[in-house]
């Protein structure tokens, strides 16, 4: 197997960060938080001489689905979302999109928090961190030292909690007992704006 490779770009007016995360030897890409502009999306993977093998949803809010659906029917890719964050992707309202809505199929994943995926060379667990939605989820990279946080954990801040399903005390708690307790040198990417470590973390939440 080669090196784990990380790309970003910001799609949206939310500027919401969409991961392309794969292996450089098999070229198979997991595709995290595809937010808006599939095209774009699609041309930077055939221009990086990708193939997609999956959408990993954080959450179902709509500046993280908006390229959903283009994406899911050009490549014929699963999506993995939680159990609890399906109503959402599903409901344009819940999503808060008002007009946004993606159906799951018999190749898409649900998920409950603690599966291990092995795909494309890479192995992810899922842990389940509810506050920001209730089906919010974290894809962590054991062997990369790497966290893909959505909108749970970000730079020196955390995920709001005022929309329809969220709870600070339950944000609170995921972030304490199920990240705050990974390796310090754990590279978290979140859902928006820069990269942190859980190192810095801690000082934020009080723990260092």
């Amino acid at each position: 197997m080669g090196e784990i490779k990380i790309t970003c770009a910001r799609l949206g007016m939310m500027g919401t960060n969409c991961y392309l995360t794969y292996d450089e030897d098999l070229k198979e890409t997991v595709i995290i938080d595809p937010g808006d502009n599939g095209a774009f999306l699609a041309a930077s993977i055939e221009n990086m001489g990708l193939k997609p093998a999956a959408i990993f949803l954080t959450h179902a809010h709509f500046d993280h689905i908006g390229a959903v659906k283009e994406l899911k029917e050009k490549y014929d890719i699963p999506i993995y979302i939680h159990r609890m964050d399906v109503k959402m992707l599903e409901d344009p309202d819940l999503n808060m999109s008002k007009s946004l809505s993606v159906t799951l199929g018999d190749k898409d994943v649900i998920l409950d928090g603690g599966e291990t995926i092995d795909i494309s060379g890479m192995e992810f667990t899922v842990i389940h961190t509810p506050g920001h939605t209730p089906g919010g989820i974290c894809f962590y990279l054991k062997d990369e030292n790497v966290l893909f946080a959505g909108d749970t954990l970000f730079r020196f801040s955390w995920g709001r909690t005022d929309f329809p399903g969220g709870s600070e005390e339950a944000l609170m708690d995921s972030i304490r007992t199920k990240l705050l307790t990974l390796p310090p040198e754990t590279v978290v990417y979140p859902g928006h704006e820069g990269a942190t470590t859980i190192s810095n973390e801690r000082i934020t939440h009080g723990l260092e």
